[in-house]
């Protein structure tokens, strides 16, 4: 699994493009960046680009990662940053696991939401909810 941060500043948005074949331990290695550079940028929104990541995960550890998830923004103290996560609809498994873990990250609090598109997702950050 490799990985971008970037700030767009123009936009506000701190974008994280991810890609090759999930890991655990990389991934938690991202989340600490971003949760960093929510820190130093002041930026309250993440697009997270996984339209190149590969994963293919149980119900139970989708549920267990939206858990870290908040845990991990909770030590941060950056419960209310807006994460879109946009992926490729590749098959049906995919657009279930994806609804499924937002919908367990927003039960626990996180303003959390799963997109196919980047623009959708862009529109979403302007949304006050």
């Amino acid at each position: 699994m490799e990985y971008t941060i970037q700030l767009k500043e123009d936009q506000k948005v701190i974008q994280v493009t991810a890609c090759g074949e999930w890991d655990a331990t990389i991934d938690n290695n991202m989340v600490f960046e971003i949760l960093e550079m929510i820190d130093s940028s002041g930026y309250e929104q993440v697009l997270l680009d996984l339209r190149e990541l590969q994963f293919d995960f149980p119900v139970f550890q989708i549920f267990g990662r939206a858990k870290e998830m908040r845990e991990q923004r909770r030590q941060f103290g950056k419960g209310s940053s807006k994460a879109a996560l946009v992926y490729s609809p590749n098959n049906a498994k995919t657009e279930e696991d994806m609804q499924f873990f937002e919908n367990a990250a927003r039960n626990r609090g996180l303003p959390y939401r799963t997109f196919k598109d980047i623009e959708d997702a862009l529109k979403w950050f302007g949304d006050t909810e």
